[in-house]
């Protein structure tokens, strides 16, 4: 735990809604405080020193620099929860990190080595790696922004001393910690994120050896060193390791790996000479690679806890350190603890929103489905006309495709429920207070040598957009759609999928009948085979292991969730909840070691929202949480990018909101303005996890697609008619159904609306409005 210390005479007692209760530490920018948000949460308050608000466009300039950071991707960083100004001193509150700064670590227990080091060199650069793919630079990295937290290693305090430079009326200093500064910025030269990587060969330096490279005594020395001399790197006995921290240490900054170069070089997938080359993964699947082998534990007992990891070791590649990730941006492949794998995207595979026309899919018609009750006497749900469920204000059904799937005891269920949900995210940072110096290098009258001929080397510079603020982080380059090379008739239904090898996503499962049958896709095969044991099948990234609901309850009354064995079959059971409350669409984390479901609660002849579950893969435990909010659940939840938090549409009349909760239920974040909900039968956040899609406000022919990172004007508008999606098939295409005659075809569309490719066809009208198809992404 970071060292408290009490609140001193003259600290504020509150800034805005947070109570302070203690100091986490102070430094040149200002003061870090523990404080306490009006629900109980903790959190960190940054308030920065009063002289440096010199006027009021100044600060709303810097607060506006600094919000910037929130498009960074989620990986080894933590949350920003809100940031503006009080009493005219500047603050940022973030989500509160329980864990000591590396300096402290190191300065306690000693130098860190073999793959304690090498871990914390993954995790750091990884977080480098989602600065830079921001625009972003740190520029003040060094051991005490990094802290190590139970689930590994967190950057911290990116973006801010960039903000204060750029800010010019706040500050006229250089910025930065002297044992760490550049021979760039030594030489009044911009530091950009070359910068960055100088600074992290200094850190591996400092973890191996207990010192920076440079020293620590006089500024003039210190600084001279850094110009002219080259540092000893012999206390990193790992050779690779030590060559990648000599070339970041480089005075040229030209010479010097960018992050992502780096991290490739971490992970085994490029060696010394591939610099400039592009990585062999996306950058989304980059990032979630690094952060899956920084969470690793090792026979040298890394200093963190080990956090998520999913039940068994992860696969490794060279080196020991996990297998390259899939394309498409999503997380890597490789198994946890169980051989459980890590998996798909922000939300997985299976279907997101409600049916057709506001009418809620998987509810039962008459005489459709077995009448006996669910256990404890709750009877099956009652339908509407046509066999739907009835809607509820504002044409929303009262529950996802009007309910639940309900699980029964002893013999067939009778499905009731589908999937109402809609996705959306939030970019992560956690900003503390270091104890680092802000220099002057004219008042230290400190002469320096420019390196080589005199003319400074390149540097990496963050890319603007056009408001001359940072750009959103780029997505993966994406090739032209492949054409569909073989069509597969599905069994049981008028469905046709066109297919291709080259293409990103396959069909994993499908539903027809509001989930009254469910067909699987075979491991490795084109054969789609009828499953009687779920209501809904979710198969995960790496296409090992799905997550089922059971469409029986255990012998005590408890609804189940499988976690199934693709090939083999094979399951084990989580108890999730008593009837008359219901699980329905698994869903597995980003990372692939944990489920989410969604709640629902018999009551009479509807079901009512409940909240949601967090399946542990591990242990093979759920946690449940009763959300107390009545405007959220009517569309199901869907996990946040990071992992850390799940959302779902709240609801209040003509408002329509994205909220985002904690695993433990409190209220985190609201999303305004982004338009409204759309049906989604697959990942409705792109596969950079920086973009969701919605209803343009207004109508239905018309998909806006938002930035994930904050409120905002949409980034593109899809003229499309549609009543519901299949998803993302990449970066720069979604998957829509449109009407055809009688029949409905799934098209690959461009973010224009033009029509690139048949995805799927179905040519019975009914069973159309009755079907769900769950895509997978592939490796």
């Amino acid at each position: 735990m970071p060292d408290l210390a009490p609140l001193r005479p003259g600290d504020p007692a509150r800034v805005r809604e947070y109570r302070l209760t203690a100091r986490l530490g102070e430094g040149g920018q200002g003061t870090v405080y523990l404080g306490e948000s009006p629900a109980g949460v903790r959190v960190a308050v940054k308030l920065l020193r009063a002289d440096l608000a010199q006027d009021e466009e100044a600060l709303e300039r810097f607060v506006r620099e600094v919000s910037t950071t929130r498009q960074v991707s989620p990986f080894c960083t933590a949350a920003v929860l809100e940031t503006g100004v009080d009493e005219h001193r500047p603050y940022i509150v973030s989500e509160y990190i329980d864990g000591p700064t590396l300096d402290a670590v190191v300065g306690a227990e000693g130098p860190r080595s073999g793959s304690a080091l090498h871990r914390l060199a993954i995790g750091t650069v990884t977080a480098l790696v989602a600065i830079h793919q921001a625009g972003i630079v740190h520029r003040d990295f060094k051991p005490s922004n990094v802290l190590l937290a139970s689930d590994g290693p967190r950057v911290i305090d990116f973006g801010i001393a960039k903000a204060l430079d750029r800010t010019s009326t706040l500050t006229a200093t250089a910025i930065g910690t002297p044992a760490y500064m550049t021979p760039e910025q030594l030489a009044g030269e911009n530091a950009g994120s070359a910068a960055d990587m100088f600074a992290w060969g200094c850190t591996m330096v400092f973890a191996a050896t207990g010192q920076p490279p440079f020293g620590t005594d006089s500024l003039p020395a210190i600084f001279n060193r850094i110009m002219n001399m080259e540092p000893d790197l012999s206390a990193i006995a790992d050779p690779a390791l030590r060559e990648l921290v000599g070339h970041c240490l480089a005075k040229d900054a030209g010479r010097r790996p960018t992050a992502s170069e780096a991290l490739m070089r971490l992970l085994g997938h490029a060696g010394p000479g591939a610099q400039g080359t592009p990585p062999p993964t996306s950058p989304r699947g980059m990032l979630a690679e690094g952060l899956a082998a920084a969470q690793q534990t090792g026979p040298e007992g890394y200093p963190y806890a080990s956090g998520p990891q999913g039940p068994v070791p992860y696969q490794t590649g060279p080196g020991g350190f996990a297998q390259q990730s899939a394309p498409g941006g999503y997380p890597p492949h490789q198994t946890g603890p169980g051989g459980f794998p890590y998996q798909s995207g922000p939300q997985g595979p299976g279907p997101n929103q409600t049916g057709p026309g506001g009418y809620p899919p998987h509810q039962t018609g008459p005489g459709g489905f077995a009448q006996q009750p669910a256990p404890g006497g709750y009877p099956p749900h009652q339908t509407g006309p046509g066999g739907f469920a009835q809607p509820g204000p504002g044409g929303f059904a009262q529950q996802p495709y009007g309910g639940p799937t309900v699980p029964s005891q002893g013999g067939p269920a009778y499905p009731a429920a589908g999937r109402a949900k809609a996705s959306g995210g939030v970019r992560r940072i956690w900003v503390a207070i270091g104890a680092g110096l802000v220099v002057a290098l004219i008042a230290v009258g400190v002469t320096v040598v420019l390196r080589g001929n005199g003319t400074p080397g390149p540097t990496a510079t963050p890319q603007a957009g056009p408001s001359g603020q940072s750009s959103a982080p780029p997505t993966p380059a994406v090739a032209s759609v492949p054409e569909a090379d073989r069509k597969i008739k599905l069994p049981g239904s008028s469905i046709t999928i066109h297919e291709s090898d080259k293409d990103p996503i396959k069909l994993s499962s499908y539903s027809l009948e509001r989930d009254k049958h469910l067909y699987v896709r075979k491991a490795g095969t084109d054969e789609f085979v009828k499953n009687d044991k779920y209501f809904q099948y979710t198969l995960n990234f790496a296409g090992t292991h799905a997550l089922g609901t059971d469409r029986v309850y255990s012998t005590d009354s408890y609804a189940i969730v499988s976690i199934v064995d693709h090939e083999s079959g094979a399951e084990s059971k989580v108890k999730i909840t008593k009837a008359p409350v219901y699980p329905i669409y698994p869903q597995w984390s980003p990372d692939g070691t944990k489920g989410l479901v969604t709640l629902y609660e018999a009551a009479g002849d509807k079901s009512n929202p409940y909240g949601y579950a967090i399946i542990d893969v591990a242990t093979k435990k759920a946690e449940i949480v009763r959300v107390k909010e009545k405007d959220a659940g009517t569309w199901s939840y869907f996990w946040r990018g990071d992992g850390r938090a799940v959302g779902t549409w709240a609801l209040t009349g003509k408002t329509q909101r994205i909220r985002f909760y904690d695993l433990q239920g409190t209220v985190l974040q609201t999303l305004l303005d982004v338009g409204t909900p759309l049906t989604v039968e697959g990942d409705d956040i792109n596969p950079s996890g920086t973009l969701l899609m919605t209803y343009c406000k207004g109508g239905e022919t018309e998909i806006c697609v938002w930035s994930t990172a904050a409120d905002g004007e949409p980034t593109a508008r899809i003229p499309f008619d549609t009543k519901r999606l299949v998803g993302w098939y990449d970066d720069q295409h979604i998957v829509a159904w449109q009407a055809k005659g009688s029949s409905h075809e799934a098209v690959i569309i461009d973010l224009k609306g033009q029509v690139k490719r048949v995805l799927a066809t179905s040519t019975d009208a009914k069973e159309y409005e009755q079907q769900f198809m769950r895509y997978t992404r592939e490796r």
